[in-house]
């Protein structure tokens, strides 16, 4: 009996470190900031039997292990991001896109700022810095304009002047 349970826990471990390998190998291969719900709609197909589920955990557990960030917004859903180093970050307000934003000169590593704030003899001991721009990425932009002139037009045609 106990024989069979190791046999089953071995078998769930592979399952799972395979799970592992395919969720965050799409994640890389998506090369963006994914939500969990990107990572599964891209893997469902060739995996039916990874859940939703599966993909938060085995996101939310490779962040919490520092293998990659997450990224909590106020305008979209949690973000999943390979690029460690912390950064800020632009999101657009319209579609949801989320983009790395560079860093000015000055401030070569968020590290930096935050060590700065580890200091023992710091008013304030910090343990991490969300910066969260939000604007309209290239493609609303392109969309809006495109809206409003389809609107001027077919204004022009009702009222011809």
């Amino acid at each position: 009996y106990q024989e069979q349970i190791l046999i089953e826990n071995e078998y769930h471990m592979k399952r799972n470190t395979l799970q592992k390998r395919i969720i965050l190998d799409a994640l890389r291969e998506m090369n963006c900031h994914a939500s969990a719900g990107m990572v599964y709609a891209r893997i469902s197909t060739n995996y039916p039997t990874i859940s939703l589920g599966t993909v938060y955990r085995v996101l939310t557990d490779a962040a919490a292990s520092g293998e990659l960030l997450r990224l909590h917004f106020t305008t979209t859903d949690d973000r999943f991001d390979i690029t460690l180093p912390p950064h800020p970050h632009v999101v657009c307000s319209r579609c949801g896109f989320v983009d790395d934003v560079a860093m000015c000169d000055g401030w070569d590593s968020m590290d930096n700022v935050l060590s700065a704030g580890r200091d023992p003899d710091a008013p304030f001991h910090l343990t991490g810095c969300t910066i969260e721009w939000v604007g309209l990425c290239a493609a609303c932009q392109k969309a809006i304009a495109a809206e409003a002139s389809q609107k001027e037009s077919e204004a022009a045609e009702r009222d011809p002047a």
